[in-house]
């Protein structure tokens, strides 16, 4: 199991994820022309830009996870904002996201509590084979399922090409890295995606005053 990006400690400014399509060219012709061959594939890369580092927790939390990682040898659980998900009305506002306390109320010493359980339902209707670019999903719980939308299977993330909310049946990019069994959970509460730093040198931090800094980390698919 890979390490997990600390999203509650390392808050980002700046937060992309994108597909980097695959492809290779020749070089030019005389004319000007050249071939270029590309694959259906792609590869994510994430940024997390304008890194709030201001405080001891952060600092060392930061350092720490440039000391696991070792530059590009080690992978990191990179997580997804939920905003934009299939969040069922009303979830918000009841609560469901919420820290639950122990049975006399109380949260743990340092504020937190237990951690939720899935509230969005969606699950495989059908087996799918690895690299396969259609999934039919059963939605048991969830808000409108849209194109652009993201879910990840374990620690791989897919984007929604195309969706029918008749049939079940979504599109997918990237094709799935790994096979896809009837009843897996399609997380869309929480997508991730198991990534690399794009750089060796990508966890280094400048801090001003020896205190403050305001890191950008960047990332790459660990394929």
């Amino acid at each position: 199991m890979s390490i997990r990006w600390p999203c509650d400690v390392l808050v980002a400014r700046d937060v992309s994820f994108d597909l980097a399509p695959r492809s290779l060219a020749g070089p030019a012709s005389v004319s000007g022309a050249t071939q270029v061959v590309a694959s259906d594939a792609g590869i994510w890369k994430a940024t997390y830009g304008s890194i709030v580092v201001n405080k001891r927790n952060a600092v060392l939390a930061h350092r720490a996870i440039a000391a696991l990682l070792e530059g590009r040898l080690g992978s990191i659980v990179v997580p997804l904002c939920r905003a934009w998900q299939p969040v069922p009305e009303g979830a918000v506002a009841a609560g469901l996201y919420e820290p639950v306390p122990h049975s006399d109320g109380a949260f743990f010493s340092d504020g937190s509590g237990y951690a939720i359980g899935a509230v969005i339902d969606v699950i495989a209707a059908a087996d799918a084979d690895i690299r396969a670019t259609t999934l039919t999903a059963v939605v048991n719980y969830a808000g409108d399922i849209q194109p652009g939308q993201h879910f990840s299977v374990g620690e791989r993330l897919y984007r929604i090409r195309s969706y029918d909310p008749v049939t079940g049946t979504m599109t997918i990019r990237p094709p799935l890295r790994d096979a896809v069994a009837t009843g897996d959970r399609l997380d869309f509460d929480d997508p991730v995606c198991r990534m690399r730093l794009l750089n060796d040198d990508g966890m280094d931090l400048e801090l001003s005053l020896r205190k403050f800094g305001t890191p950008t980390v960047q990332f790459i698919e660990d394929v």
